[in-house]
């Protein structure tokens, strides 16, 4: 007869709580709390491989056999009410808060949690677990839950096959499994973190841990309480949670920390000593009963809170942990137990049926109406959205039928290249200049032996890499360069792609003494908030954008900044201040109903092309005494000029250098 044990749930309290406060974010002091709290789904991990191999252990000992309808019977009474509850309940706040894209990925994301595959789904849209915009993917979370469902279907076949044709070498084939799992952890989180992460192959010893723990306890009953041992366990798991990091290789060598621990408290903690006791407590055996309800909900608590909720603090933080709370054990009781203990079977397959095909009609029908983008047009008109995309997509023809010897202008940059290059290309003099625009957007830049190799993080980015270690390492339009625009997210501060400001000194070093410009930021949001995604849910045109912004701050001394270049001559070119001096009153929010950026920190090519325009129209003489109006021409000269050549034996007017 299976006893309750409740020192378990009380181990589930902490985990769940852990999870919970990790994802919250709490700071204090400009400290994040409890850094490691990822480290609580690892102790699920061991747990559930400990209840589950228990269970199976038994019933193969007892009778010989597994009935999987009964097993997969019981997991989906467990798993499946509460799930769909909270889907059901996410549905509208997704339909409503979401952007199209972000609908897609809630929508793919769903689905994949149905078929059991949210973690693979993940990792293959590169879903940086930790990381800001990982925040806001209301499901996320379930990619735990898709590797234990994938565990709950692999183990019983290997229980079932080890003892129908192995028969005692259980153990050793556990044993074998879960080493090769270890190792493969090991070595994969070495060059594919996000794998090691997401993939059930390098998880799997973390559940079998648990289940190495059942087989002994069942074979040989469980063992005498040990104070000292559960102590020791509980001190891991809690030294775990404390002082890993975000930067620690997880999971990985040092992952097994966690998981003695846990198998320490399972094993050795009792009634009886201050651990049992602690853990059995009745607030934390009930928090524990309440822990899946509480991890289901409380992710998409906080992603839809932070979707709508600017600069939360900890305040608002602690608020969404108890509208968590209330949610969770609504759930519990009006949901989860009673759906899990009924005796009316019918009528709870008949309800779970109807609520996969329900999900699964609203999944297919997001997906086909690609997010439903009309919800869009009150606020982004449909055709200023054609004209944008039209404009960008344009970027990668910016190189075609170069002319030989003719001056070059080089435009660089990372993801902020493409739009700048469409927007600058305008008013380069093209009478004089060549512009070569290329962009080293997820390209791992390395110079050595005199030449740039600049392979692709992924195949995705060998459109833009290829080009980029192509036209860098033609010397011969290096060689008659006369100007470089570096355009670059933060140039001074962002951490990615530290090799910016040596690969121009290589540049000019080989240019005909190329002129070198940085070009500073428009206004940015924090990497949580889309601009689009601020107006479509306050139902505002893009100065909402604006008045959110908190980047760049006005006069900021870029000489202190860390990635400042003081060994680089080059000539600053700051946007805000030149076009509206940081006055947001007087900055332009968009152009041609295009908002000045759909993200949170990329410019849109439409608006651009207008802001360069306002700059050089305005502010001629400043441009002029920087030298860039040698490369670029004012619009109302450009407009001369257009004018001249088509009168009848008009000669051409002269540029706009001086």
């Amino acid at each position: 007869m299976k006893v309750y044990r409740p020192e378990i749930d009380g181990l589930r309290a902490i985990s769940v709580i852990a999870v919970i406060l990790y994802h919250a974010e709490f700071t204090v002091a400009g400290h994040t709390l409890l850094r490691g709290g990822y480290i609580g789904v690892d102790v699920f991990f061991v747990i559930s491989g400990f209840l589950i191999s228990q269970i199976l252990l038994t019933e193969i000992e007892a009778t010989g056999r597994i009935d999987f309808l009964k097993f997969y019977a019981r997991r989906a009474r467990r798993i499946l009410p509460a799930l769909f509850a909270v889907i059901f309940a996410t549905i509208p706040f997704a339909y409503y808060l979401l952007l199209p894209s972000e609908l897609l990925d809630y929508a793919n994301s769903i689905g994949s949690t149905l078929l059991f595959g949210s973690n693979i789904y993940f990792y293959f849209t590169a879903a940086q677990y930790g990381e800001p915009n990982t925040l806001l993917k209301p499901f996320l979370h379930t990619w735990s839950l898709s590797v234990e469902e994938q565990f709950y279907i692999g183990f019983p076949l290997l229980l079932l096959i080890t003892r129908r044709y192995l028969k005692s070498r259980f153990l050793p084939c556990v044993l074998l499994v879960a080493s090769l799992s270890f190792v493969l952890c090991v070595v994969t989180v070495r060059y594919d973190q996000q794998q090691a992460f997401y993939s059930p192959l390098t998880r799997t010893w973390e559940l079998l841990a648990g289940t190495l723990l059942a087989y002994y306890e069942v074979r040989r009953g469980r063992t005498r309480p040990r104070p000292l041992l559960a102590a020791a366990g509980l001190v891991l798991v809690l030294g775990s949670l404390i002082l890993f990091r975000k930067d620690t290789v997880h999971p990985g060598v040092l992952t097994v920390i966690p998981v003695i621990g846990t198998c320490l408290v399972l094993a050795f903690a009792g009634h009886q000593d201050a651990v049992g006791r602690l853990l059995a407590s009745r607030p934390a055996a009930l928090t524990g009963l309440v822990s899946y309800s509480l991890y289901l909900w409380h992710y998409p608590v906080f992603a839809f809170l932070r979707l709508t909720s600017l600069n939360l603090n900890n305040g608002d933080k602690l608020l969404a942990i108890a509208a968590t709370v209330l949610v969770a054990v609504v759930s519990f009781v009006v949901i989860e137990k009673p759906l899990r203990h009924t005796r009316r079977s019918r009528a709870l397959w008949i309800t779970l049926s109807s609520s996969v095909a329900t999900i699964t009609a609203a999944v297919v029908t997001a997906i086909s109406m690609a997010g439903f983008p009309h919800r869009l047009d009150q606020i982004y008109p449909p055709l200023a959205q054609a004209n944008e995309a039209r404009l960008e997509s344009t970027f990668l023809s910016l190189n075609n039928n170069i002319q030989a010897a003719k001056p070059i202008i080089f435009i660089i940059g990372d993801s902020h290249a493409r739009n700048w290059s469409i927007a600058l290309k305008n008013y380069i003099d093209t009478d004089r200049y060549q512009v070569v625009a290329v962009s080293y957007l997820n390209c791992m830049v390395e110079i050595k032996n005199d030449i740039v190799r600049a392979p692709s993080r992924a195949s995705v980015y060998d459109k833009y890499c290829i080009p980029f270690e192509k036209f860098i390492n033609d010397k011969s339009l290096l060689s008659r360069t006369k100007a470089i625009f570096l355009t670059s997210l933060r140039p001074f501060e962002y951490t990615v792609n530290p090799f910016r400001f040596e690969l121009l000194s290589w540049m000019k070093s080989h240019s005909d003494d190329a002129r070198i410009f940085v070009f500073g930021n428009y206004f940015q949001l924090d990497e949580l908030h889309s601009c689009l995604g601020l107006m479509f849910q306050r139902k505002s045109d893009a100065s909402i954008c604006l008045r959110e912004a908190t980047y760049p701050p006005a006069n900021q001394p870029l000489e202190q900044l860390p990635f400042f270049p003081s060994n680089l001559a080059f000539t600053y070119v700051d946007i805000v201040k030149l076009h509206c001096d940081y006055d947001k009153e007087k900055c332009l929010a968009s152009s041609r109903g295009v908002p000045f950026i759909t993200d949170w920190n990329h410019l849109t090519a439409e608006f651009l092309t207008t802001l360069i325009g306002d700059i050089l129209e305005k502010r001629t003489a400043d441009l002029r005494g920087d030298g860039l109006l040698d490369f670029l021409v004012p619009p109302h000269a450009r407009q001369s000029e257009r004018t001249a050549s088509s009168q009848p034996n008009a000669g051409r007017t002269s540029s706009a250098s001086p």
